[in-house]
């Protein structure tokens, strides 16, 4: 184990902190973020326009009849109801080619509001090119196709969003603008210094769409992106990519590295792309499907990342050494509400082996269970993505608005329990032990106490 751990932070820990620091991964991650109000609306009004009930559950009466009201209302304005969904999720490539663009270009110290309006104008042209069409009535209309400016569209617009910038910055580097006198005022300047690489950024990727329209029967430049990347997506929204993705994430916090936010850059594309999916088949009628990526959140359900709740309940509960007991009290708040910094770092479960195996053990096993009660049918896949720190059952609730699902979780809280038992048992005799040596030494107590005070100093 000493080896292994030397290994993972000699190797892995520096291209962790690389990743997590890369200009390019961030702009994901933080332009990702920036579209969350658009998902959480969204997400809203699919609840509304999708009850938790069928007819036939109100038909049989009980509890699901409380819901004829909702289910009525639904069924008859469900078109109208789905419209803020319609222009929010369905729009979300739209805003991510913005975004991730105006994050990057601030990264740079460029104009992020020119930077982000090259990309979604050079978006829009690509992605849905607006044509005359010519009707029944004789009449022309002037239309677009709106396929890939929602999840389908979304690598595309985070390809053009990095391009544009790079080559925006390239101009800027290289003077290829137009220059202003300095006596004109900023605004004026910084307006005519985005004429030409908006020019460019155009010509280029109008120019290449137009070239693999006609030479690759009327495929688009967002379909071929779609059809090269659609095998090494589906590696990682695999079941092994998943798990090694979750294992990845897993060693990195061992390592006392945010392992999350190191994959989120990779994930979040795919993870939102499988929602948004799910959600448009649920708004069409139809149910939806289990993508391997969901196998991450589970590796949080319960207690946060490594499902460590079942640790923070023994502590608690059963722990008899003063330490533990002590963390237990401050840390099963937190992990109700699947926080588990509190645990990672205050156990600590990092450079810890024997925490270390039973968080692995959990953090795999409960996203595996997850995929054969979706895949089977047992429980509803998710739809409506959500993030925050709610409590254990809600979260997972809101995600499929199954209520078996709850079932599902309340059954996994003594398994992990059970899982993480025989080393909790061995932790907190250990730390026991090392209470009562301190106890009955006077002199290690001093001297623990001292090194205890230089700690303090350090951390302060």
């Amino acid at each position: 184990m000493t080896h292994f751990m030397h290994f993972i932070e000699e190797k892995m820990t520096p291209l962790a902190h690389w990743m997590g620091g890369q200009r390019h991964l961030q702009a994901l991650q933080n332009g990702f973020m920036s579209v969350l109000p658009l998902i959480f609306v969204g997400a809203v009004f699919m609840i509304i326009a999708n009850p938790p009930v069928t007819a036939e559950m109100i038909a049989d009466g009980g509890i699901a009849s409380l819901f004829t009201g909702w289910y009525d209302f639904a069924t008859q304005y469900k078109m109208t109801i789905l419209t803020p969904f319609n222009m929010t999720m369905g729009l979300l490539g739209l805003a991510v080619a913005f975004v991730i663009a105006y994050q990057l270009g601030k990264s740079y110290d460029m104009n992020g509001l020119t930077c982000g309006m090259t990309s979604l104008i050079t978006f829009l042209i690509v992605a849905a090119p607006a044509s005359y069409v010519q009707l029944v009535d004789e009449s022309v209309s002037l239309m677009m196709s709106c396929t890939y400016l929602g999840a389908q569209g979304l690598f595309t617009a985070i390809i053009l969003a990095i391009c544009t910038v790079e080559i925006t910055r390239f101009c800027e580097q290289h003077h290829i603008t137009i220059r202003l006198p300095k006596v004109c005022p900023p605004a004026l300047t910084e307006s005519f210094n985005t004429i030409v690489p908006m020019l460019i950024n155009i010509a280029i990727f109008f120019g290449m769409n137009l070239v693999i329209m006609n030479t690759m029967n009327g495929l688009t430049l967002p379909g071929l992106i779609e059809m090269i990347l659609a095998k090494p997506i589906s590696a990682v929204d695999s079941i092994p990519g998943t798990l090694l993705l979750c294992a990845f994430t897993l060693l990195l916090w061992c390592c006392g590295v945010h392992g999350n936010m190191v994959t989120m850059a990779v994930t979040t594309p795919i993870t939102t792309a499988a929602f948004a999916s799910n959600a448009a088949l649920v708004a069409a009628g139809q149910a939806p499907v289990f993508h391997p990526i969901f196998m991450l959140m589970a590796m949080t359900f319960l207690g946060g990342t490594g499902n460590t709740f079942g640790f923070c309940l023994l502590a608690f509960a059963r722990s008899r050494s003063q330490q533990l007991k002590a963390f237990g009290k401050v840390c099963i708040v937190p992990s109700c509400f699947r926080i588990s910094e509190p645990v990672l770092f205050g156990a600590p479960i990092m450079f810890n082996p024997i925490l270390m195996i039973p968080f692995l053990l959990n953090g795999l096993i409960v996203p595996v269970l997850y995929w054969i009660v979706c895949t089977l049918g047992i429980v509803t896949s998710p739809y409506l993505m959500i993030s925050g720190t709610y409590p254990i059952f809600v979260s997972i609730f809101v995600m499929c608005l199954d209520w078996r699902v709850l079932l599902f979780v309340a059954a996994m809280i003594p398994l992990t329990v059970l899982i993480w038992y025989p080393f909790f048992k061995v932790y907190d005799n250990q730390l026991l032990e090392e209470e009562t040596a301190q106890a009955e030494d006077p002199a290690a107590e001093i001297v623990n106490k001292e090194n205890l005070k230089e700690e303090m100093v350090y951390e302060g």
